[in-house]
C-alpha cells in the first residue's frame, strides 16, 4: 500500500499533521514513539490552550487516540532511512520492513547527538560526515569509522557498503543497542563492531584515522556521526533538504525545498513550545491535503 503521507515522528507536531489529514480522508501511517517526545516530561503543562494542568503523557495518549480515531495509522518504530524513488518516498524501519508514500512529514524534534570525540565539528566537511546518501560517494573504496550504537550506525555502516568494503563501527564505549535483523545483516557483512573509547582525530586538515584510549591507532579517511537514532537531520540529508545550523528550513506553508516533503516542530528551529509545533503541524498537513486533492483553499472548522 502507498500511503497519502507518513509522518515521522509521534510528538505534538506530527499529530497535528496527521488529524487534519486523517479527517480530510487521506491515508496517513505515523512512525514514533510517543515516549520518546520531550513532552513525555511535562508533569504539569500549563503553558498550552485547553491543556492547563495535564500532564505531557495525558496530552500524547490522547494525541494517539484522537489520530486514530480519524483514521491515521500508527506505528511504534524507528525509521533508519528514506529515499525518493520513482516520485514516492520509500521509508525504511529497523527490521527492513519499507513503507511508501506520496508525501512525508519529517517531525522527529532535535535529536542530532554528537559523538564526543574533540574536534568533530571543526571537520565536518574535512572527513567527518553525517549522512551516507550524501557523502558515501567521497570514500568510495577508502577506510571509514561509523560512530554510534544503535539502528541508525548499523544502517548507515551498511549503505556504506555501496561505496566501500573497508567499514568498521565504532560504539565509543557505549553498549550496543542494534536490532538482531540490523545485527545479522553487519555479521553477514563482516563488518566488525568495536566497543573502543575513541580520544581523538589524526590529521589536521583533513581526517587520516582516530586515536583510541588505550593509544593504539586505526586508519580511517572518513569518520560517519551516527549517534542516537535518525534524526530531522540525517533524514533531512537524506532527501536533500536544506538545514540552516542544523535546523530543516521551511516556508510558511511548512514545506521544505524537495518536493512534498515537510517538515514541523523542533526540528525547524525557532520556539521550543507545543503551540509552535502543532502550528506548523497544522499548515503542512493543511497544504498536503491541497496538494494532493489540487485544491486552492482548504478549510476544516470543526
Amino acid at each position: 500500500m502507498q500511503y497519502d503521507s507518513i509522518v515521522i515522528g509521534s510528538g505534538p507536531a506530527g499529530m497535528s499533521a496527521a488529524v487534519f489529514m486523517a479527517r480530510a480522508k487521506l491515508t496517513v501511517l505515523v512512525i514514533g514513539d510517543t515516549y520518546k517526545s520531550s513532552l513525555i516530561n511535562g508533569q504539569v503543562v500549563g503553558n498550552y490552550l485547553f491543556a492547563d494542568g495535564a500532564s505531557g503523557e495525558e496530552l500524547l495518549s490522547q494525541g494517539v487516540q484522537q489520530i486514530k480515531k480519524y483514521g491515521a495509522q500508527v506505528l511504534v518504530d524507528e525509521v533508519v532511512d528514506v529515499k525518493e524513488k520513482d516520485g514516492s518516498f520509500v521509508v525504511a524501519l529497523k527490521d527492513g520492513a519499507t513503507h511508501t508514500a506520496k508525501t512525508i512529514v519529517i517531525a522527529t524534534g532535535v535529536s542530532y547527538t554528537p559523538t564526543g570525540i574533540p574536534g568533530e565539528k571543526e571537520r565536518v566537511g574535512r572527513g567527518v560526515a553525517m549522512c551516507v546518501a550524501c557523502d558515501g560517494p567521497l570514500f568510495t573504496n577508502k577506510p571509514v569509522a561509523v560512530v554510534g550504537n544503535g539502528n541508525h550506525a548499523a544502517s548507515e555502516a551498511i549503505e556504506l557498503l555501496a561505496h566501500t568494503k573497508q567499514v568498521t563501527l565504532f560504539s565509543n564505549g557505549r553498549e550496543w543497542k542494534i536490532d538482531p535483523t540490523l545485527l545479522k545483516r553487519l555479521e553477514q557483512a563482516k563488518i566488525p563492531l568495536r566497543k573502543d573509547r575513541i580520544k581523538g582525530f589524526i590529521g589536521e586538515k583533513f581526517v587520516k584515522g582516530l586515536e583510541l584510549a588505550d593509544g593504539s591507532t586505526v586508519e580511517v579517511s572518513g569518520v560517519f556521526s551516527a549517534m542516537g537514532v535518525a534524526g530531522a537531520v540525517a533524514l533531512a540529508m537524506k532527501v536533500g533538504a536544506v538545514l540552516d545550523n542544523n535546523f530543516i528550513v521551511i516556508d510558511r506553508d511548512s514545506k521544505t525545498n524537495v518536493e512534498n516533503v515537510y517538515a514541523a516542530g523542533a526540528c525547524t528551529g525557532g520556539n521550543y513550545q507545543i503551540a509552535k509545533s502543532v502550528g506548523e503541524g497544522c499548515n503542512a498537513g493543511v497544504n498536503i491535503i491541497k496538494k494532493l486533492k489540487g485544491l486552492d483553499t482548504y478549510s476544516d472548522l470543526t
